[in-house]
């Protein structure tokens, strides 16, 4: 659902206007939101809403260290879309608020994936 949301985002919501309309803040908000929610289920490994004991049983040296698996590929993510974006900014220009964007959506993307794929391997 979070990458059919960024395509519609490029495709909808990223059409240049003049001034900031109300639905843009909207659809900003409920992106940050959105990336928000799901870095903090990857940080806490979805047990922020559980109790105690629930929350130490799943933050075991297993979970702990896929969560750094996940947040090492997530900044090698940024890393690599902040590198285009200053290569491609030499090139033509590059709006600041799409490079923040996409970005934002690839460290998410990059983490969420690397605690999916880590969790279905050791099962």
């Amino acid at each position: 659902m979070f990458v059919i949301w960024q395509i519609s985002y490029f495709v909808i919501f990223n059409e240049p206007a003049g001034s900031l309309r109300p639905v843009d803040a909207v659809a900003s908000v409920g992106f940050v939101a959105w990336g928000g929610a799901l870095l903090m289920l990857v940080a806490t490994g979805g047990g922020a809403f559980r109790n105690r004991q629930v929350r130490e049983i799943l933050d075991d040296e297993l979970a702990q260290a896929e969560r750094g698996v996940a947040y090492q590929n997530a900044f090698w993510a940024v890393m690599v879309v902040s590198l285009g974006g200053y290569v491609a900014g030499h090139l033509t220009q590059v709006p600041g608020r799409t490079l923040a964007h996409v970005s934002l959506s690839a460290g998410v993307i990059v983490a969420a994936t690397t605690i999916a794929w880590l969790s279905r391997r050791g099962r």
